[in-house]
C-alpha cells in the first residue's frame, strides 16, 4: 500500500470546473447539453504559453488570439467521449461530438464551451436525466461548482450531487494495491474516475 500511495498522489494532473446547461424543447425533451470547462491556473498557463498567446503577459488576449484559442480542446481522438456522460434509468444515452465551441481567457484561466446533441430527444419527467462528468482514467479531475442551467421546458429543476469521496478514495487505494511495483501507473492507471463523478440530475413535473 505504501508503494501504491505515492504514485496515486500524482493523479489527477488537470483540474476542471464544469458548468452544465441542459437544453430542452417545449415538450420537456432534452435535446442537448452545453458544457463549459474552466481549466486550473497551471494548465491554463501551460496552454497559453505553448500556443504563444498573450506574449506581453497582461492576462488579456486579442480577438485574433481568442480565435486561435477557440477549439484548442475540441480535436477529440476516436473513442473519446468528452468526459461527459448522460444516463436515463441507468442506461447510457448517445451524445454527438462537440459543436459551436468557444474559448476565452480571464483571471488566469481558460474557459471553453461546446454543445453536444442527444442522438434522439429524451423525455424527462419524474425519472431523472443524469449527466455525469469524469475522466475514466482520473488524469483530469472534474468538479461541478456551478448551479446547473436549464434552458427551455417548463416545470423542470436540476441539482448537483457529489459522490462519497471517502468511498471513492478507498476504491482507488484498493485498485492500486493490486499492482506490482514494476507497473508504470502513469501509463496504466486504473479506471476509477467514475467513482469520483459529480453529476447533475434533472427532473420535470408532469405536464
Amino acid at each position: 500500500m505504501c508503494l501504491a500511495a505515492g504514485p496515486a498522489l500524482a493523479h489527477p494532473h488537470v483540474f476542471i470546473d464544469t458548468r452544465i446547461e441542459i437544453l430542452l424543447n417545449d415538450r420537456n425533451e432534452a435535446t442537448g447539453l452545453r458544457v463549459s470547462w474552466t481549466y486550473d491556473d497551471l494548465y491554463s498557463l501551460y496552454i497559453v504559453g505553448d500556443m504563444g498567446l498573450d506574449p506581453d503577459w497582461d492576462g488579456k488576449l486579442t480577438p485574433d488570439e481568442v480565435a486561435r484559442l477557440s477549439g484548442f480542446d475540441m480535436d477529440w481522438i476516436d473513442g473519446f467521449e468528452g468526459d461527459t456522460f448522460a444516463l436515463m434509468a441507468g442506461a447510457p444515452l448517445g451524445l454527438s461530438g462537440p459543436r459551436d465551441w468557444t474559448a476565452g481567457y480571464a483571471d488566469g484561466k481558460i474557459t471553453s464551451t461546446h454543445v453536444r446533441d442527444f442522438a434522439a430527444p429524451v423525455a424527462v419527467a419524474a425519472e431523472p436525466l443524469v449527466v455525469q462528468v469524469y475522466d475514466p482514467g482520473y488524469y483530469v479531475a472534474y468538479a461541478i461548482p456551478f448551479d446547473p442551467v436549464v434552458t427551455g421546458g417548463t416545470g423542470c429543476t436540476a441539482q448537483v450531487f457529489v459522490p462519497d469521496l471517502d468511498a471513492a478514495s478507498e476504491a482507488l487505494q484498493a485498485a492500486l494495491a493490486e499492482y506490482t511495483p514494476d507497473v508504470d501507473l502513469e501509463a496504466e492507471f486504473p479506471a476509477v474516475g467514475a467513482n469520483f463523478a459529480e453529476e447533475v440530475r434533472l427532473t420535470c413535473a408532469a405536464p
